[in-house]
């Protein structure tokens, strides 16, 4: 659902947004992606470092079972690295990613 929720996000970016076709089309393909897409797209979520360290201090806390892990991590904090990782997962270049000035 988070990353629904993000798509919905970069459909109502400016056209001006850097990187912004390839934002919207990766926004496109998420909406209705392939199974093989999709499973792609988790790997950005789970490798992004706010996920990790959630992750990791949920451990360094005692948790040692997937929901225990999983509880740790907050609703926010998926949309944070969603939000992070669109550039990446899209294709756009952290040159481009950039704005100008």
């Amino acid at each position: 659902m988070a990353i629904a929720v993000v798509a919905q996000e970069v459909f109502a970016e400016s056209p001006d947004t850097p990187g912004y076709p390839m934002r919207w089309n990766l926004s496109k393909t998420v909406l209705s992606p392939t199974e093989a897409q999709a499973a792609q797209m988790m790997v950005g979520i789970v490798a992004s470092p706010p996920i990790l360290m959630a992750a990791a201090a949920a451990a360094a806390g005692g948790a040692t079972d997937a929901v225990s892990l999983a509880a740790a991590i907050t609703d926010d904090q998926i949309l944070g690295a969603i939000r992070l990782g669109w550039n990446a997962v899209s294709g756009v270049s952290p040159e481009v990613a950039q704005p100008q000035t």
